[in-house]
């Protein structure tokens, strides 16, 4: 009977109405059972010393109280029920102190000398030692721990005979084991938290690390970014500049000296593009086929292109063009050329384009040497590609120079 009542309850309500509800009126999100038990062992594991103290005061309360109920006015009754009385407030103080509380070491080794005066002369305080050596693992280095807690082990195995009335030794002998065994449970326990704390810690520290390498490596890749995008905009264009204003003084030519001026409003134009897409940081579409041929008119260059155009992403085709930029830009200044082509080559996995020229050429593995119009072009073309998954080559003699930059199609 009560089956169906709870499915017709159930079958009458609105899951996501009773979820709004709960929100509503401000209810807090249950927290997932898993969640609840880690935080439940996080918890009892940092306080592991304090419970262990409370409860061994628990433990000799009761056993103290017992003991004088039942051998009130017995010899020596006072001296066992004072024992008991300071073993329990001792642990009751200790469960109190601060976790970090420099006093409590040697307030839970008081207390093991205590605890084994107390078993020695009152058998039935036997039971204390459980929480004893919990107390002392959890609060008192390993060393004098271990002594401390083999003590009241090898105290509590020797009243047994007086607690039972017997004088056998196996009896004896399989106390003393268990209580060793149960210790070295303790010991390797507590081993192993500290092995794990101590991998945590190394784990955090890596992580640190990892973060700070990604943080400066994103840095170096921004400044990498910028430079290669001033080489192959603005610096094309001022180094242009400077060989129209430097042939214009020479020969004294107003057209040179408006071409000129024309070229230095351009690379203005260039550099508040640049600034404003390094501030926005947006990615605009590059027309490759467009915008090559635009580049290629700029220096008087050859356009061609051949095959299927294949849609390619934007930093792809933009690292295609901005080579090409700077490819026709070092042709035009340093090649001394009479005929440069730009060639853009469709094909079914790749994109290629070739710049060539018929100049003078240049060593291609000498190592090059920065100027005052740059140097740098040859390393931020590889870089610039590479970051893409293209290639750059590069072959130069004392007829010309072709230059080759690939970049596949599909993404890797």
């Amino acid at each position: 009977m009560v089956e169906p009542a709870r499915s017709l309850a159930c079958a009458g309500s609105d899951p996501s109405r009773s979820a709004a509800r709960g929100l509503y009126h401000g209810a807090v999100p249950q927290v997932p059972p898993t969640e609840r038990r880690r935080r439940l062992l996080r918890a009892v594991e940092r306080h592991s010393g304090a419970l262990a103290a409370a409860a061994l005061a628990i433990v000799t309360a009761i056993g103290t109280l017992r003991y004088h109920a039942v051998h009130a006015g017995d010899p020596g009754h006072l001296r066992v029920v004072v024992l008991g009385v300071l073993l329990t407030a001792g642990s009751a103080a200790t469960a109190v102190l601060p976790r970090r509380a420099r006093v409590r070491e040697p307030a839970a080794v008081t207390l093991a000398l205590v605890a084994v005066v107390l078993v020695l002369v009152a058998p039935s305080a036997a039971w204390s030692v459980v929480p004893l050596v919990v107390l002392l693992q959890t609060t008192v280095r390993v060393v004098p721990a271990t002594l401390a807690s083999g003590a009241a082990i090898v105290a509590a195995a020797a009243s047994v005979p007086r607690l039972t009335g017997s004088h056998d030794p196996g009896l004896v002998a399989g106390c003393l084991l268990a209580g060793l065994v149960f210790l070295a449970a303790i010991v390797l326990s507590r081993s192993a938290l500290r092995e794990r704390s101590t991998s945590v810690r190394q784990l955090v520290a890596t992580r640190a690390r990892l973060v700070d390498s990604e943080r400066r490596a994103s840095a170096l890749g921004e400044r990498q970014h910028v430079a290669a995008e001033l080489h192959d905009t603005v610096l094309q264009s001022v180094a242009g500049v400077l060989l129209l204003t430097e042939a214009a003084e020479r020969s004294g030519d107003d057209g040179l000296a408006r071409d000129a001026r024309r070229a230095l409003r351009s690379a203005v134009a260039q550099t508040r593009t640049l600034v404003d897409d390094l501030g926005s940081g947006s990615d605009d579409e590059v027309d490759l086929a467009s915008d090559s041929a635009e580049a290629a008119a700029r220096v008087g260059a050859g356009w061609s292109t051949t095959g299927e155009p294949q849609p390619l992403s934007p930093l792809r085709a933009l690292a295609l063009l901005r080579t090409a930029q700077g490819a026709l830009g070092n042709a035009e200044r340093h090649a001394d050329a009479t005929t440069i082509t730009l060639e853009l080559r469709y094909g079914a996995d790749s994109v290629v384009i070739v710049v060539s020229d018929d100049g003078v050429g240049f060593d291609v593995e000498a190592e090059v040497v920065a100027g005052p119009d740059g140097g740098h072009g040859l390393a931020i073309m590889r870089r610039r590609l590479a970051a893409v998954g293209g290639a750059l080559d590069v072959r130069s003699d004392d007829h010309g120079t072709v230059l080759t930059a690939t970049v596949p199609v599909a993404e890797r």
